[in-house]
């Protein structure tokens, strides 16, 4: 690496970091203590949990949040949407103040960012060659990951299991393992199906029995703490039937969404659009990786997984950072580039929010280059199995 090239990378590092510095500030000082983080819908089912209140109830959960967390209307209070047992998670964080929770809640967050690094280390060591430091830079380089910090949100309960089931794709001998850190996961299961499905395509077996056993544990316990019909009418009211959901005002436009939805439907097209785009953008990743090994597998269904997702922000790109992790590592000629895109293009989408559907570029240049990549690499390896055949 030339000197040249190490001096453009930590230029570039230093620029991430520091730009977005402001932004957290702000958000520190003005937007949590006014109860605004998305942590609020998690804090407030942690304790409708604790304190045997149903879940899904809108009303009784507003008036929940409206006393526990320092919103001031019904327009401020955000609803929790995501399966019962996740709210598990935050029963014991319940049980100290919305602020004493939400500090605890981001040092948890910090400690999963060691946990990734060190599963991540054999593919980011390759960045020491710049500096010593960059390697653990990377992380707060990556502003949806910072996103997610400062939000309260769930997504690194995300980037874990898919770090360690990514770890575990170094020995084909542990699949099963790397399948039940996959399902993990499933409460993000617009993440998660589509990822799984690929699997499935590609016969990975014991990725597939693996995840959905874990699947299937979340969705008996998720039963077991809020029953079955109050997340359908959940489910309905996000998707199919919004208009019946009492909280429909939180629903986010899709130009908040960094994904082919977003996209689309920001520029006026049908969900039957949608659906054929998402289509098609499978079945490429599907033949693309019909040969390729686990990793580079793993890494085109995650980016896929962002791609078709029906609900996407910019927190949820966080996940992206295992492909990069992939390219990183490999040292593939070309991806500096892509690496430099999917770095930088979140942090400038952060001053246009009103198109953040626009950084669905940089995660459609980092498919493309995957799947290009992919498919050259088992064509070759074809190539090299056919000669050396008797």
């Amino acid at each position: 690496m030339t000197a040249t090239t190490r001096a453009v990378i930590l230029g570039l590092a230093a620029i991430l970091i520091g730009l977005p510095i402001p932004t957290w500030a702000f958000f520190f000082w003005h937007v949590v203590p006014d109860g605004h983080p998305d942590f609020r819908a998690n804090y407030t089912a942690g304790y409708m949990v604790r304190t045997g209140k149903p879940l899904y109830d809108f009303a009784l959960e507003s008036e929940v949040q409206i006393s526990t967390v320092p919103v001031k209307s019904l327009n401020e209070v955000a609803p929790f949407i995501h399966p019962a047992y996740e709210a598990l998670v935050y029963v014991p964080l319940s049980l100290l103040t919305y602020l004493q929770a939400y500090w605890v809640w981001f040092s948890v967050n910090l400690i999963i960012l060691v946990c990734v690094y060190y599963l991540l280390r054999p593919e980011l060591s390759a960045l020491s060659v710049v500096t010593p430091w960059l390697p653990a830079a990377s992380f707060a380089a990556f502003l949806p990951i910072g996103a997610a910090m400062v939000q309260g949100q769930d997504s690194l309960l995300v980037l874990l299991p898919f770090a360690g089931a990514f770890a575990y794709f170094r020995d084909s001998k542990r699949l099963l393992v790397s399948g039940i850190f996959l399902g993990l996961t499933v409460f993000r299961f617009q993440i998660f199906i589509p990822i799984i499905l690929c699997f499935l395509f590609w016969r990975r077996w014991k990725v597939v029995v693996g995840s959905l056993l874990t699947a299937l544990a979340a969705a008996v316990l998720s039963i077991l703490v809020a029953g079955f019909r109050p997340y359908v009418d959940t489910l309905l009211g996000l998707s199919v039937k919004p208009e019946l959901a009492s909280w429909n005002t939180y629903l986010q436009p899709a130009w908040r969404m960094p994904n082919l939805r977003g996209l689309i439907q920001s520029l006026g097209g049908s969900d039957w659009i949608v659906l054929v785009a998402s289509l098609t953008i499978m079945a490429i990743a599907v033949i693309a990786g019909k040969r390729s090994e686990l990793q580079q597998q793993f890494s085109l269904a995650i980016v896929l997984a962002v791609l078709v997702s029906y609900h996407c922000f910019v927190h949820d790109l966080s996940i992206l950072f295992i492909p990069l992790a992939l390219l990183i590592g490999n040292k593939l000629q070309g991806a500096l580039g892509i690496i430099g895109v999917c770095f930088f293009t979140p942090t400038l989408i952060a001053f246009i929010p009103d198109q953040s559907y626009l950084a669905v570029f940089a995660v459609l240049a980092l498919f493309a280059f995957l799947a290009t990549d992919l498919m050259h690499s088992g064509r070759y390896a074809h190539r090299q199995v056919s000669t050396v055949a008797p």
